[in-house]
C-alpha cells in the first residue's frame, strides 16, 4: 500500500485517496483502514519509508573542492527531486490536514537545510552566524523542490539544464557572498 502511494504520487494523482490506493495495491479500502489509522497514517508511513529510502540523497558532501561539492550537491538534489518530488508534493499538500505529516515535512525541510549548511561549511566558516544563515537559506531556497518544480514543469527545463543553472548560481552566490564579507 505504501508503494501504491508512491506510484500514485509519481503519476501525479494528487491528492491520493483510499480508493486509489486500494485499486493500485489490489486490496480493499477496508484493508487500508485495518492496517493504518486512516489515510493520513498511511501517508505518514509513506513519509517514514521515504526518509529511509532517500536518506543517501540528502547526505552532507564535505570533501573535495568547492566545484566538486557543488556538483555532488546539485546531482544529489536533482536525483532526490526526480525520484521523490511527487511524494514531497503530496506531503506538502496534506501537511495542513495531518499533524504527523506536517512534522515529517518540517523535518525533511530541516534535513535539506542541514545538507546545505554542512556541504558549504568551509565557505561559511568565517562569516557571522547571521551571514552564514543567509547564504544557507538562499542556496536551500534556490535548490528547493519548489524551485525544481517550477523549472522542470512550468519552464520545461531538462535535468541537464537545471543542473547547469544550479551549479552556476550556487557558485556565483558563494563567490559573491565571500566578496561581500571582504567589503
Amino acid at each position: 500500500m505504501i508503494d501504491a502511494v508512491f506510484a500514485l504520487a509519481g503519476d501525479g494523482k494528487l491528492p491520493v485517496t483510499a480508493e486509489l490506493v486500494a485499486d493500485r495495491s489490489g486490496v480493499s479500502v477496508a484493508s487500508i483502514f485495518r492496517y493504518f489509522d486512516g489515510l493520513g497514517d498511511l501517508q505518514y508511513q509513506a513519509f517514514e519509508y521515504f526518509r529511509e529510502r532517500y536518506e543517501p540523497l540528502v547526505r552532507v558532501i564535505d570533501d573535495g573542492s568547492l566545484d566538486e561539492r557543488i556538483d555532488a550537491f546539485v546531482d544529489a538534489r536533482l536525483d532526490l527531486f526526480e525520484q521523490a518530488g511527487a511524494i514531497m508534493a503530496l506531503g506538502r499538500l496534506r501537511a495542513l490536514e495531518h499533524q504527523p505529516l506536517l512534522e515529517a515535512s518540517t523535518e525533511i525541510k530541516a534535513t535539506l537545510a542541514a545538507q546545505v549548511r554542512g556541504t558549504f561549511a568551509k565557505e561559511t566558516s568565517g562569516a557571522s552566524p547571521a551571514r552564514s544563515a543567509e547564504l544557507v537559506a538562499v542556496i536551500d531556497a534556490f535548490t528547493s523542490v519548489e524551485a525544481w518544480d517550477v523549472l522542470s514543469r512550468t519552464h520545461a527545463r531538462s535535468h541537464a539544464q537545471i543542473a547547469r543553472t544550479w551549479r552556476r548560481c550556487v557558485a556565483a552566490l558563494i563567490n559573491d557572498w565571500n566578496k561581500g564579507a571582504e567589503r
